[in-house]
């Protein structure tokens, strides 16, 4: 079959693949490429290795046998997402095995029919071997049933006799499920829901009728997160997470605290009448089991005895978009369920993902003469990702960098998550790439590279110190503190290495303590000894004032990355900076007094990529001398965009040269 045949049939069947890359250097011409058409995902390009299971962000698990070949396959819920929200099918390829290997997830809901509310209260019911998913509808007023799933899909859709809400007031989430606590073969209804101001509760609805014409009583409330609950906590997740955990033959419940660690409460009394013990956290060998994700609200469980040993273990999504498995071991330990601690499933390698929230930079971070990826997380990670070469580069499987030794995790005790937003390049002038990095609290630190030419060695990270003129300048609202020579930046703000003034030092250009764009320079005193001078807000618009990149307070500060690159290319470098839907730009102008006048020009990228802020940065892997543009997003996929020319600087118009937008800017 023809390459021209081929995508013919991968068009029909929705499965278009870069076939182009497979192409001959006097075939390209002919071949599809999905990468100059506009922004699209990037994919590894390496089918030998294998990856952590991601959906994307903020995952809702459902295990079954979707396909019915007699082995459990994950049925996953993309909740968090503007741009991939769905769920998606990863099929199992491994077969009855605890860890299999799954395939790359694939989408079986459609636009047409949106499912559930807010993609995330999903939930299986095995009822008599039956596989229901129960959900409230999109506006969180009626309760649906979507009935017999690996059969119908979602096809058969009906109606439960209750409503989604109304039982306690100011509801916010709410998950359903079907279970039969007193074995008398009519399963009942149980809801797990949280108000808005945290408190949490476990409602059951009797039914009196039958399963085929059910009939619900009023809910009896059976736990509350603010009568018993463990160490004085009341902002746990309350699920529908009920089984025989301790196998004694009743249901006990775990919830989900606050830093994604695991409450468990022993039901002492009978099936019919319950009586749940003070909750305890889940430990294993003396520590509290917790999911890598530390964003509670996120995390998605749901009770299955996987392994079928017998056993009830837990199966867990997490705002990464990842997916775990927690075996239950079959021991208590003091009187609680034993469990092993969280496992990401793998599937094969497709698209590129290193995590929710990716802020990425291009550099050659091995010295092989190839760009690499090299980002932070939300999850406080910063991650390499080895390109193998090629216009279009293959990938290696992300590793997490490391500093003495040890994996660099940026999440403060008191945060849900790390935030972590990077630059890479010669902070102390040896030639040795170093790393600069913010974080969720708005310490600005760096890592020195130790190492050797090729072969980078990461020191313990060490505040980035300003020689300030005065008393420090702090945000408003930041997380964080700092001694009072070092930098407290915004938060979730990225920091950039520039020679600004071109004296042959690298400065840092970043927002300062109210959000305008600022270059911090650096300046050697008379022993030589390297400094950072306070910001100075040397970009301005084209009637001199300074550029105010984001004009938001509180928590909607800082959450802006920048980059900056000859877009149009006319020999000056413009500004590149996150934005909605995607990705916005400043025209260089030229500079008059020291100073860099920016045009704002509006959007580069016309399709929404992003509910927080994106990570731009531009790449040129195929060495034609203009520059490309790479985007990480909150999903933790990265979106590539290959132009065929330094004119086309914008998805918005394919016919004549992009003009100066009609509006001013502002941060949205």
């Amino acid at each position: 079959m023809s390459v021209k045949q081929n995508l013919k049939l991968l068009l029909r069947t929705g499965m278009i693949i870069p076939l182009f890359l497979s192409c001959t250097a006097k075939e390209k011409q002919t071949c599809f490429d999905p990468y100059t058409a506009g922004p699209a995902k990037l994919e590894y390009r390496n089918p030998e290795i294998t990856v952590d299971l991601d959906v994307g962000f903020k995952s809702v698990p459902m295990p079954m046998d979707f396909d019915g070949d007699g082995d459990l396959d994950l049925l996953v819920s993309e909740s968090g997402s503007y741009a991939e929200s769905g769920v998606y099918y990863f099929e199992n390829i491994s077969g009855n095995v605890e860890m299999p290997l799954f395939r790359y997830g694939m989408r079986i809901s459609t636009e047409r029919f949106r499912l559930g509310y807010d993609g995330m209260c999903f939930e299986v019911s095995d009822v008599q071997g039956h596989q229901h998913v129960i959900t409230p509808d999109r506006v969180n007023d009626k309760l649906l049933i979507y009935k017999d799933v690996p059969q119908n899909v979602f096809w058969d859709r009906q109606e439960l006799p209750l409503k989604a809400t109304g039982y306690i007031p100011d509801t916010k989430y709410n998950r359903w499920k079907m279970i039969d606590p007193d074995a008398d073969g009519v399963y009942d209804l149980v809801c797990g829901l949280n108000r808005r101001n945290g408190q949490g509760y476990l409602l059951l609805f009797k039914n009196t009728g039958t399963n085929e014409k059910p009939a619900y009583r009023k809910p009896q409330i059976i736990l509350t997160t603010n009568g018993t609950h463990p160490e004085q906590e009341i902002y746990l997740k309350m699920g529908t997470t009920l089984a025989d955990f301790d196998h004694d033959g009743d249901y006990d419940y775990i919830a989900v605290g606050p830093y994604a660690g695991f409450v468990y409460f022993e039901n002492t009394g009978t099936p019919e009448h319950y009586a749940f013990t003070e909750g305890r956290y889940l430990k294993y060998q003396g520590k509290k089991l917790q999911m890598e994700s530390h964003y509670g609200g996120a995390v998605k469980t749901m009770a299955i005895d996987w392994d079928g040993d017998g056993y009830t273990d837990i199966i867990a999504g997490d705002e990464d978009g990842k997916v775990s498995f927690i075996k239950n071991t079959g021991k208590l330990v003091d009187g609680t369920p034993e469990f092993l601690p969280p496992r990401f499933f793998q599937q094969e390698a497709r698209f590129v993902d290193l995590g929710a929230l990716t802020a990425p930079r291009v550099f050659d971070w091995d010295g092989d003469g190839k760009t690499d990826i090299v980002s932070g997380n939300g999850a406080g990670y910063i991650g390499f990702i080895k390109n193998l070469g090629g216009d279009i580069p293959r990938w290696d499987k992300p590793q997490w960098l490391k500093a003495d030794g040890k994996v660099i995790r940026l999440i403060p005790p008191d945060a849900h998550w790390g935030y972590t937003t990077i630059d890479v390049g010669y902070w102390n002038e040896d030639q040795l790439p170093d790393i600069l990095a913010n974080n969720h609290n708005g310490n600005v630190v760096w890592f020195e590279n130790t190492g050797t030419p090729g072969h980078p060695r990461l020191a313990p990270a060490q505040p980035v110190k300003v020689s300030w003129k005065g008393k420090p300048l702090r945000p408003a609202w930041v997380p964080g503190k700092a001694g009072d020579d070092e930098l407290l930046a915004p938060w979730r703000t990225s920091p950039l290495i520039k020679d600004f003034n071109n004296d042959g030092l690298n400065d840092l250009v970043m927002l300062d303590h109210q959000g305008y764009l600022s270059v911090y320079l650096r300046f050697r005193d008379s022993k030589g000894i390297l400094h950072l001078g306070p910001p100075e807000r040397r970009f301005t618009d084209p009637q001199g004032h300074p550029l105010l990149l984001n004009q938001r307070t509180g928590s909607s500060s800082g959450r802006l990355k920048i980059t900056f690159a000859d877009w149009n290319g006319d020999g000056r470098e413009d500004l590149i900076v996150s934005s909605k839907p995607a990705v916005d730009w400043f025209r260089n102008e030229g500079r008059e007094n020291g100073k860099m006048i920016l045009v704002y020009m509006g959007r580069i990228i016309s399709r929404t990529l992003m509910g927080h802020t994106d990570g731009p940065v531009t790449c040129d892997w195929n060495r034609d001398g203009i520059p490309d543009l790479l985007i990480g997003t909150e999903t933790g996929a990265f979106y590539f965009w290959q132009r065929t020319s330094s004119h086309i600087t914008t998805t918005m118009t394919t016919d004549k040269p992009q003009k100066p937008a009609g509006y001013a800017y502002f941060k949205r």
